[in-house]
């Protein structure tokens, strides 16, 4: 850490590179990170359900954005009907 301080001491021009270089190497752990605590497809406890995937319903989105809602909510309709006749 001193070298870099040193470095940018003696030659200024070298500041913006080590800035925006550290804060993209941060900004991308904080993302594996946050990936990693949030993300669907992550399974990290080990005491949970084996397979967190299979508790998604046939008429649940587990997409982040989908352009066809009318398909979803069709599929939901069918599912509350297919309860209801049961």
């Amino acid at each position: 850490m001193a070298g870099v301080v040193h470095l940018v001491k003696t030659n200024p021009a070298l500041a913006p590179l080590f800035i925006f270089g550290g804060s993209g190497i941060v900004g991308g752990i904080a993302y594996i990170g946050h990936c990693l605590a949030n993300g669907p497809d992550v399974v990290i406890n080990k005491t949970a359900a084996e397979k967190p995937w299979n508790r998604i319903q046939p008429h649940e989105n587990a997409k982040l954005w989908s352009p066809n809602k009318d398909f979803w909510q069709d599929r939901k309709d069918r599912a509350e009907q297919l309860k209801r006749q049961a």
